[in-house]
């Protein structure tokens, strides 16, 4: 009875409530749970908190390392470890645990979020997501243990470790230190460690499976997808062009007075973290236009397919640029790496593409709304850039702020969990919702030119 009803639920649906379902579940937690100081959270700031952990956003109105208890704590650890793992992967293990059968549509949603085409072995692919998991969290957590047992007991030094590994390697943000990891700016083995694990847990499951196989063997090198291949080229382009820029832009603002060394390792930690993990080694408030501009791009852009990170995606951006290539030199195909892109996943593409454009400028409007209604411009100067930079921090689920998260109005708040929640959800369901129907025309309507440009 409970399976055919599952069943008839459409997919792109099942994501959806399965969020609403965790989210309110920690909603509920946090609203009951007490802080340090005995008070409890007002309704609308649990809800906020819960969206920002199980969207893996990070973006607080509370410092959780000094006003959350322990329980409090570890109710948003667990709520980022279940959104960064995706609600509808561990539905669907508990599901197939208790012998129920997963329709061929479910079966599709989950291996389209998480591969780049079908495959039968549903079950070794759930296990591989299940096991780099753990392999990255475990790891990750040893590592920074042995740094954050020189400033904590054993076991407080285990917990700090185990909150961060979690939390990088689900690109959440959500850090116990009140400035984030400003205090660590110079620490190589925090820094590589932290950078390794955002990097792994944005790249996708499908790119760290090919890239280990690879590793096995070299000439699996030439074997890779061309959806690994455009995540890689891409990650690498933009974490090279990140630090650079970072480097040259910040060079005599807020990495001024630090040696090279640490120039060149807060430089570098920012451009991983900054297309959708939301840790930061330095202040954004104190930086240039400039940077924060470009910072605004790499939001936007994200991590990559099948991972725990948001954004457009870097395969997205990866297609657009093969299009425009394509469109200058006047080829009739689109072209990467020896093989043509589908038509359809061009269209795609360009629809998550102008999609995203449209919820960030709405998200921007709404909060200008709600924010600065009744303040003049002369008296606003500077905040555009601020909520423009909240929108686009929760819509590609980063969670850096230029200081504004913790000043939101009831309805700032509101469309701050709305951004989160699409930005989410938004590559799950517009996988489905973009894809054709399979709707045959009878016929076509005469064409007619357009001036464009």
């Amino acid at each position: 009875m409970h399976s055919r009803w599952l069943q008839k639920i459409p997919p792109p649906l099942l994501p959806v409530a399965g969020f609403l379902g965790i989210i309110g579940l920690g909603t509920l937690a946090l609203a009951l749970l007490p802080m340090v100081h005995g008070q409890r959270l007002p309704l609308i700031d649990a809800l906020f908190m819960a969206t920002s952990a199980t969207c893996v956003t990070g973006l607080s109105l509370y410092d959780i390392g000094t006003q959350f208890t322990v329980w409090g704590q570890g109710v948003i650890l667990v709520l980022i470890q279940v959104g960064g793992l995706g609600i509808m992967l561990l539905s669907t293990a508990f599901l197939m645990a208790l012998g129920h059968r997963i329709s061929f549509r479910s079966r599709f949603l989950l291996q389209d979020t998480y591969t780049h085409g079908p495959t039968a072995h549903l079950t070794h692919l759930m296990r591989n997501i299940l096991l780099f998991t753990f392999v990255f969290e475990t790891a990750g957590a040893l590592l920074l243990f042995l740094r954050f047992h020189a400033d904590y007991p054993g076991l407080q030094a285990a917990y700090v470790a185990v909150f961060h590994s979690v939390s990088a390697f689900c690109n959440a943000g959500f850090s116990l230190f009140p400035d984030s990891l400003v205090g660590f700016r110079g620490d190589p083995l925090v820094n590589l460690t932290m950078a390794a694990l955002i990097i792994g847990g944005g790249i996708g499951f499908l790119v760290l499976h090919e890239t280990a196989l690879a590793l096995r063997n070299r000439k699996r090198w030439r074997m890779l997808s061309l959806h690994t291949k455009l995540a890689l080229s891409t990650t690498a382009a933009l974490l090279a062009g990140g630090t650079l820029l970072f480097l040259l832009s910040e060079w005599s603002e807020t990495l001024a007075r630090l040696p090279l060394g640490t120039k060149l390792l807060a430089s570098f930690f920012q451009s991983v973290t900054t297309r959708t993990a939301g840790f930061n080694s330095l202040d954004f408030a104190a930086m240039d236009n400039q940077t924060l501009l470009a910072t605004l791009m790499l939001m936007f852009i994200g991590a990559s397919p099948g991972s725990t990170g948001g954004g457009i995606k870097t395969t997205t951006l990866g297609v657009l640029a093969a299009v425009s290539r394509a469109r200058l030199v006047g080829s009739p195909t689109v072209h990467a790496f020896q093989r043509t892109i589908p038509e359809e996943t061009l269209r795609r593409a360009f629809s998550i593409f102008v999609l995203a454009v449209v919820v960030i400028l709405l998200g921007t409007y709404l909060l200008l709304w709600s924010e600065l209604r009744d303040v003049a411009y002369a008296a606003s100067r500077g905040r555009f850039l601020e909520l423009l930079f909240e929108a686009t921090s929760a819509f590609g689920t980063v969670g850096l702020s230029m200081g504004a998260t913790p000043t939101l109005s009831f309805w700032g708040k509101w469309i701050i969990i709305c951004l989160m929640f699409t930005g989410r959800l938004g590559p799950l369901v517009l996988a489905m919702a973009i894809q054709p129907r399979g709707k045959r025309s009878f016929y076509e309507f005469a064409e007619e030119p357009a001036m464009i440009g």
